[in-house]
């Protein structure tokens, strides 16, 4: 028998800005985990830039071209939180999103299958967030917690939404 965890889902703005949040959602909700909380966050329930900052700084580190355009980007919304619970369920959950780089990205996950190439991801908001000096910024469009550590921490951001 596996831990029962606990883990955080973020989908991102570019999600839904490509109509694709549905069936990123549908995917997951079908690994079988249960839905403790979710909330989609959009104008002003979205989190700040600095709140933003803050719950990626420690994936990113200091990187200020990176975290700038990163927060940016979140705080410009929409996003969904889904809090799971399950067994396995971090593994479970970052199996079903693929690899942080989507052309990395094995095809039967998440970013694996929506990855539309570097050239089409969101081109006509790319300029809108990437900031000078960051040559690598991205959309994949989904965040999941990497650790049942993790996981406590970044659901402090949301904590008030349960």
């Amino acid at each position: 028998m596996q831990a029962i965890e606990d883990t955080l889902v973020v989908i991102k703005p570019d999600s839904f800005w490509r109509g694709l949040n549905g069936q990123v959602e549908g995917r997951l909700k079908n690994l079988g985990l249960t839905v403790i909380a979710e909330r989609v966050l959009a104008g002003a329930e979205n989190l700040p830039e600095a709140k933003w900052r803050e719950f990626y700084f420690p994936a990113i580190g200091h990187r200020p071209p990176c975290l700038e355009g990163t927060s940016k980007y979140m705080a410009h919304g929409p996003v969904k939180f889904i809090h799971f619970r399950g067994e396995d369920a971090v593994a479970k959950v970052r199996r079903a999103v693929g690899a942080t780089r989507p052309w990395q990205a094995e095809a039967g996950t998440i970013r694996g299958d929506f990855w539309p190439g570097a050239t089409e991801a969101n081109a006509p908001f790319r300029l809108k967030f990437q900031q000078p000096g960051d040559d690598q910024f991205l959309f994949n469009m989904i965040h999941a917690s990497d650790s049942p550590a993790s996981f406590t921490r970044e659901l402090q951001f949301f904590a008030p939404v349960k």
